[in-house]
C-alpha cells in the first residue's frame, strides 16, 4: 500500500521524512514548480565536476524536459558525451534528487539547451545532502574572490561541507544572484596552504545591520571539490571536537 504522502503534490503536504514519486504527472508537477520558481538545477558530470543551469520547460505530454546550458562552457561541451546524469534541486526546503537520460540539442523559442527524457523517479528528502561543519571563530576560514573588475573581496565562512560552504559574509558592495559563477576562489585557513576552487552561488540573503550596514549571507557549492577539501574537513572534525 502506498503512503499518502507519495500520493500528494508536495505544494499541498510536505513529506515529513523521504517520498519517492513515480507518478509522471507528480513528476511533472514538481519539476514544472522548479521552472516557474526558476530555482537551480545541479548536475553531476564525474570527477566532482557540477554543472549549474536551470529546467526550461517540461512537456508532460512528450515526456521530455530541456535544460539550458550553464555559464561554465567546460562542462556544457561534456554533457553529450553523458548518457546519465544525476541532477538535484532545492524546493520548499527539500531536496529532490533525479536522474536525466538520453541528451539531446534542442531549440527553445529563441535558445538553445539540452533535452532530456522525463526521469523514470524522483526522491524528495529533507535531510541535508552533506553533513555541515560549523567553523569556529578561533580557527578562521576565509574564501577571496576577485571579480571581473578586478576587484578583491574577502568574505568569512561560517560552515562547510564536502559538497559546499554556507554563511559567506560579504560587507562590501558585491553584487551576487544565484547561479553566478565564482571563478578561481581561494580559500584561505590558518595552517594550510590556500585551496583554489570555483563555486556557484546557490542562494543569497541580505541581512541589514544595526550600523546601517547590509551584509550579504551566501550559499555557494563547489563547481569542481577540492581533493584537499576532505582533510581541511577532518581538521573541524577531529581536531577541533566538531563531530
Amino acid at each position: 500500500m502506498k503512503s499518502t504522502t507519495q500520493r500528494k503534490h508536495p505544494k499541498t503536504q510536505k513529506p515529513l521524512t523521504n517520498a519517492v514519486y513515480r507518478s509522471r504527472i507528480e513528476i511533472c508537477r514538481i519539476l514544472n514548480e522548479l521552472v516557474s520558481s526558476k530555482a537551480m538545477l545541479f548536475a553531476e558530470l564525474g570527477d566532482d565536476r557540477l554543472l549549474s543551469t536551470k529546467i526550461l520547460h517540461v512537456d508532460n505530454q512528450a515526456r521530455y524536459l530541456v535544460i539550458g546550458y550553464g555559464e561554465n562552457k567546460r562542462l556544457n561541451s561534456v554533457l553529450f558525451d553523458r548518457p546519465v546524469m544525476q541532477c538535484r534541486a532545492s524546493y520548499q526546503g527539500a531536496h529532490l534528487f533525479f536522474i536525466l537520460s538520453r541528451p539531446v540539442e534542442y531549440q527553445l523559442e529563441d535558445n538553445y539547451g539540452v533535452r532530456y527524457a522525463l526521469p523514470d523517479s524522483l526522491l524528495w528528502s529533507q535531510r541535508r545532502e552533506q553533513q555541515r561543519i560549523t567553523v569556529p571563530p578561533s580557527f578562521p576560514l576565509h574564501c577571496v574572490y576577485k571579480n571581473e573588475s578586478g576587484q578583491f573581496f574577502k568574505a568569512s565562512i561560517f560552515d562547510i561541507s564536502l559538497n559546499g560552504m554556507g554563511g559567506m559574509a560579504f560587507e562590501e558592495n558585491l553584487e551576487l544572484r544565484v547561479g553566478t559563477v565564482l571563478e578561481g576562489c581561494r580559500i584561505t585557513c590558518p595552517g594550510f596552504e590556500p585551496l583554489s576552487a570555483d563555486l556557484v552561488v546557490r542562494d543569497v540573503t541580505s541581512i541589514a545591520q544595526p550600523d546601517g550596514k547590509v551584509h550579504k549571507r551566501v550559499g555557494v557549492r563547489f563547481l569542481q571539490r577540492p581533493e584537499e577539501i576532505h582533510t581541511l574537513i577532518n581538521v573541524f572534525i577531529h581536531d577541533l571536537g566538531n563531530g
